[in-house]
């Protein structure tokens, strides 16, 4: 040992001791900073008689060494980097360290090697590769190959296509026979099996660019894997053979890769696999029962000779995977066809609650746990399954009815399970006994209404029911409440509302919820209130009480009830409101707790006889945070601006001036003050719904001044308006100035043309596209209501660039025109386009916008193409652009029915992810044409525009745009063009492409 090797060593030796450890760690990381600190570092790892202590730590030492070291590469490098040489020096006496006797110093080097085989194979490390599938060929030295497969099983998934491809051939025959030899040792068989897992993997990925050399390489290879496989699951599964678990779990992973990839390949060969994992899916039962249904540990199972975790569980989890994917493969499904009714029943065996499960559930009541296959079986065989799924239930019911009789204490989680299982298939019972009520031909299957009137005869109304039985019981109620007979619902109903009662566990009260929450929608008035004060009275006790958990659903069951009892609700409302406004403080960043204690609020609020009572005890306590914003959250401040509006919207005028009296003074302060943008969007909406409930009459509540009341609106709104402020604060700002125009319209015309050359500013820097669109339905509105005034003031005004407001305004109008969703605004923004087109309005004639991509030539246009070059558009005449646009709205509309039948072609999303690789070079203004419904599916970014406040909601519907039909209007319009103005028709065909010149050709050529 040299000197400098020397010094190493002891300083790894005194890092063991108390009273050196920390100046000796410091020299550590001096020396790191050294030349050659690595490579003395792996001379001590190589050293065989130093103790094993030392050299694991000098093992250690080196990863870290090695993971800030190494190359820049690295998250977590460090200054200064190991020099080439000694790097060369290191990846060459690496491998010897796989052949160690020692295991754990085998493992530390393989450690090693994948950690910089990650950043330097195969460029800076060609021979890497070859060398360890050497080692594992050549089968000389047990410990080099059980080292080196430990090795490789640590970096195969970093290896890129072309190396897996390389070495695959010569390492799958080898990892075979590792698999083969149970004297390897069944961790060094897993190790082979989770490699060859990566590998399949891989050449699944490779099998569109190399797909005669994979599938030569698996025809050839699988035949032999699949015996090997059916070789380890013959194996009986033992209830102490913690190792066999492990490998039959990486071969059963392994075959589910196998079928989902290489499905025609497997089939000759899966047939002894298939049936060897049918029959441990049967026999294994007994022993989940034994171990984990029954048993007291939360994990049956233990540990592989490295200390990794194995239990019984994840074995019949990655069994029921497999299961899974035979039952979703076309191949298979004759087969399990023919076994559907074992399959379902040995199933509902294993959903059973295990006693880790009871134990959670007494905390936890909305624990979940599997119904996959019952799920994968219905899906694929439909009524087929329902039908075998019938007898399989039945006699496990019988079974749980025997095991009561018999005496036996844990007989109710069979029927628990029985019951889950019937849940788990709610939706699909439900439309087969639909399709039997409207005259269809159900294919047998569960009569539901017969096994709800038991549940409630042995469990609902039953005596002394074990309270996960009857929380489950419950539970199905609400998931089949649609099959209760309505003769029946009452008595459901009357059953559910006793078991919400205090003193009922939590799991029952939590099922009694779910069941309260959908029985009482359906039930005759004259049911629901008789059972109206028990069951405000336990929801309340619930509520008071709830964990975060239970909570949610709390709020949602009283949400409903407030819905269908406002009578009852209006006595109960003292005990509800206060905790629900308390929840929802306590909870405002929470969005689905805060949404719930929203909603029913809202509910409450739409109780007439509630809401004056409602707005007394919320408005003092919401007022007192909106007039110290400062002191509260800004979550909370645009949250309690919400519930003003909450209060708000379904108030009558007189009560509408109360709010406003409290509130509107403090918000218009807020609104000119705060930089928060959750508070400027809310502060907004209020002031829109302000003028939606009470009209131009709000500017005089009060007895103020209208013109003084709209002078201190306007300064918001000229605010928000600003450029710099952004397009999230000024979210609501073109809804705010629409109800202005609607209300206010004659009031505001002297500040119209100050508004409207702000708006074209705040449009011009806005990228929003749910934004962009609530400021041009704005101009879309003046269209409609004066066209030529509106054109004449917009042209008359000019920007701070020279350009006039018309140029800016409609150059962002027909640039973004195709973004604009929502039915009612594509509409409106249509037909005043249509309208600007038809007025041939002199201030529109020679205004150039936006025209045509120019830069689409020399093939696709990739992203790597995009990033490098600027788009490159031409400028054409506005008419001609609106003509275009209009033509596109009218393909979208007349052929949406042919649009949505090509959606339900079957290869139609494997041409969309292929074409999402690249960049389409065509004009989005011409982008293929999807249909307007289809459009609004497709919302992404707009989804805030689907939501449409009632008021607004309401009022549309009065608005002659919506009855709007859009194919038949643009029709006439394109006709009236070729009538009216020819030369434009003219000039337009050159711009036309294919498929928009067949649209329009029918209508120019229309008598």
């Amino acid at each position: 040992m040299d000197t400098g090797t020397q010094q190493l060593y002891q300083c790894l030796v005194a890092t063991l001791d108390p009273s050196t450890c920390r100046a000796a760690e410091a020299a550590l990381a001096a020396g790191s900073n050294q030349p050659g600190f690595g490579s003395t570092l792996l001379r001590i790892v190589l050293l065989k008689e130093a103790p094993y202590g030392i050299r694991q730590l000098a093992a250690m030492v080196l990863k870290k060494h090695v993971k800030e070291h190494w190359t820049f590469e690295s998250p977590h490098f460090l200054e200064p980097p190991v020099d080439e040489g000694e790097k060369a020096q290191i990846r060459e006496m690496l491998p010897t360290g796989l052949s160690d006797e020692n295991s754990k110093i085998r493992t530390a080097v393989g450690m090693a090697i994948a950690a910089i085989a990650k950043f330097d194979c195969p460029q800076q490390w060609p021979n890497l590769l070859p060398g360890l599938v050497h080692a594992i060929t050549d089968k000389k030295d047990i410990n080099l190959v059980n080292g080196t497969v430990r090795c490789l099983a640590m970096f195969v998934d970093e290896l890129g296509e072309d190396q897996v491809l390389e070495i695959a051939p010569l390492l799958l025959p080898e990892l075979l026979l590792i698999v083969r030899h149970d004297e390897y040792g069944e961790t060094l068989q897993r190790k082979a099996l989770a490699i060859l897992h990566v590998i399949v993997s891989v050449l699944h990925m490779l099998t569109s660019n190399h797909p005669k050399e994979v599938r030569a390489l698996v025809a050839a290879l699988v035949g032999d894997w699949f015996a090997e496989f059916a070789r380890i699951l013959a194996k009986p599964l033992g209830t102490e053979d913690v190792g066999g678990w492990g490998v039959k779990m990486e071969c059963l992973r392994v075959m589910v890769l196998l079928v989902s990839s290489f499905s025609k390949l497997c089939a000759p060969h899966i047939g002894t696999a298939l049936q060897l994992s049918w029959q441990m899916f049967v026999g294994a039962l007994s022993a989940y029962q034994a171990l984990v249904i029954d048993g007291e540990d939360e994990d049956a199972g233990g540990q592989d000779s490295e200390g990794g975790s194995i239990d019984l569980e994840s074995l019949l989890s990655q069994l029921m995977e497999f299961l899974l994917t035979i039952i979703g493969n076309r191949r298979y499904q004759g087969g399990v066809k023919a076994s559907m009714e074992e399959l379902q029943y040995v199933t509902l065996g294993y959903m059973q609650m295990t006693s880790a499960q009871v134990s959670q559930w007494s905390t936890d009541p909305n624990l979940a746990t599997g119904e996959m296959v019952l799920d994968e079986l219905v899906e694929v065989f439909e009524g087929e399954a329902l039908a075998a799924f019938a007898p399989a239930l039945q006699r496990r019911l019988q079974e749980a009815a025997a095991a009561k009789a018999g005496g036996r204490a844990d007989w109710w989680r069979l029927r628990e399970a029985c019951l889950l299982g019937v849940g788990a298939l709610a939706e699909r019972i439900e439309e087969q006994r639909q399709l039997g009520s409207r005259g269809g031909r159900p294919r047998g299957g569960l009569d539901a209404a017969a096994l709800l009137e038991a549940v409630l005869h042995e469990d609902l109304a039953g005596s002394q029911v074990p309270p996960f039985l009857l929380g489950r019981a419950l539970w199905l109620t609400s998931r089949l409440s649609g099959a209760v007979p309505a003769a029946r619902r009452g008595a459901f109903l009357q059953a559910s509302v006793a078991r919400l009662a205090p003193g009922n566990p939590p799991a029952v009260q939590i099922g009694a919820c779910k069941a309260v929450s959908q029985l009482c929608k359906d039930v005759a008035p004259q049911e629901l209130q008789a059972v109206s004060q028990p069951m405000y009275a336990g929801l309340c006790q619930l509520l008071a009480h709830a964990s975060e958990d239970v909570l949610h659903l709390v709020l949602e069951t009283l949400t409903e009830v407030v819905k269908v009892d406002p009578a009852g609700a209006a006595q109960w409302e003292p005990h509800i409101s206060p905790p629900v406004l308390s929840a929802w403080v306590a909870h405002v960043n929470d969005p689905l707790l805060s949404e719930d204690a929203a909603d029913l609020l809202g509910a409450l609020a739409a109780v007439p006889a509630i809401l004056p009572s409602l707005q007394a005890r919320m408005l003092p306590s919401l007022g007192s945070i909106i007039s110290a914003p400062q002191q509260h959250p800004s979550l909370l401040v645009s949250g309690s601006i919400d519930m003003i509006k909450l209060l708000l919207t379904p108030s009558p005028p007189e009560v509408a001036q109360q709010i406003h009296a409290a509130a509107t003074p403090l918000l218009l302060q807020l609104s000119l003050q705060s930089d928060e943008a959750d508070v400027l969007q809310s502060a907004t909406g209020y002031l829109r719904t302000l003028f939606q409930v009470g009209g131009a009459a709000a500017l005089s509540w009060g007895g103020a001044s209208p013109e003084a009341s709209l002078h201190a609106l306007l300064q918001p709104v000229q605010r928000l308006l600003q450029p710099g402020l952004g397009d999230s604060p000024s979210h609501y700002v073109g809804s705010l100035l629409l109800e202005l125009l609607r209300h206010a319209g004659d009031m505001l015309a002297p500040s119209l043309p100050g508004l409207l050359t702000a708006l074209a500013e705040k449009l011009g820097a806005a990228e929003d596209p749910a934004f962009v669109q609530s400021l041009i339905l704005v101009v879309a509105t003046l269209v409609h209501t004066n066209l030529n005034q509106t054109v004449d003031c917009l042209a008359g005004l000019q920007l701070a660039d020279g350009r006039s407001v018309l140029q800016a305004v409609m150059s962002k109008w027909t640039e973004r025109q195709i973004e604009v969703r929502t039915p009612y605004a594509i509409k409106l923004t249509t037909t005043a386009l249509a309208a600007l087109l038809a007025s041939r309005h002199p201030a529109l004639q020679h205004l150039q916008v936006k025209g045509k991509r120019v830069d689409t030539e020399g093939g696709i246009r990739t992203r790597t193409r995009a990033r490098s070059q600027q788009e490159q558009w031409s400028t054409m005449a506005l008419p001609l652009k609106i003509s275009l646009l209009l033509t596109d709205a009218y393909i979208e509309t007349t052929t949406q029915g042919e649009d949505e039948a090509e959606d339900d072609d079957s290869e139609g999303w494997e041409e969309a992810s292929e074409e999402d690789d690249q960049e389409d070079g065509a004009s989005k203004d011409h982008m293929p044409l999807i249909g307007i419904d289809a459009l609004l599916d497709r919302a992404g970014d707009y989804s805030a525009l689907a939501d449409v406040d009632p008021l607004e909601a309401a009022r549309r519907e009065g608005d002659p745009v919506s009855a709007v039909d859009l194919g038949l209007f643009l029709h006439r319009c394109f006709r009236q063009l070729r009538d009216q103005q020819p030369a434009l028709v003219q000039a337009l065909g050159p711009q036309l492409t294919p498929t928009q010149t067949a649209a329009l050709q029918p209508v120019f050529s229309q008598q």
